[in-house]
């Protein structure tokens, strides 16, 4: 197995033993602390592909590299570590922490409900979408209910991370590239 690929492998336990210690912990389980821990996903990411590319850079003949190779080395471990943690958090959200994403479907609905019960907000509604102008206020909760609740499934939140961390692996690839190829190893061709 290549080192970058265990690299990835190393900080996807980085990452997974991290959120459990935030989760057991209850550090960073309020609506203000997810941004902390995906900010927490990105560093591990970041931190898998450079120290996984910087390892197999170190280990090939300069003279037979390509930015192009470089590029494919990066990704290996990053959509290596994309894949898994992106299957951890559908394990994390449908059976370790699945409270989380009802706390959030309940507060879109109270939202909603809210909305519909102030006379104002229900004509904005109806006018926006005329399909709920012969419902009652209670089929409308009921359809406007259905976007939070397929939103806030650990399939979705798993959908939405793996495509997330695709673009952020690919982007992190490309500069990471740049980088090592400009500055730290001093070759001048892309």
């Amino acid at each position: 197995m290549r080192p970058s690929l265990k690299i990835a492998l190393l900080f996807v336990g980085v990452w997974f033993i991290g959120k459990m210690i935030f989760f057991y912990g209850q550090i960073f389980q309020d609506a203000g602390g997810v941004k902390f821990l995906v900010m927490w996903n990105i560093l591990c990411l970041l931190l898998a592909m450079s120290i996984g590319t910087l390892v197999e850079k170190r280990r090939e003949d300069r003279s037979q590299s390509t930015a192009l190779g470089d590029i494919k080395n990066a990704m290996g471990g990053g959509m290596l570590y994309t894949v898994i943690v992106s299957l951890l958090l559908y394990v994390y959200y449908a059976k370790i922490d699945p409270a989380y994403n009802e706390r959030q479907i309940a507060v879109a609905e109270m939202a909603i409900r809210k909305a519909v019960t102030d006379p104002k907000k229900l004509r904005e509604i109806k006018d926006y979408q005329p399909e709920f102008e012969p419902m009652t206020n209670d089929e409308i909760i009921e359809k406007m209910s259905q976007s939070p609740k397929a939103m806030f499934s650990a399939g979705s939140t798993m959908t939405l991370s793996l495509l997330g961390m695709l673009l952020l692996t690919t982007i992190n690839a490309i500069v990471l590239t740049v980088v090592y190829r400009r500055v730290l190893f001093k070759q001048r061709t892309l």
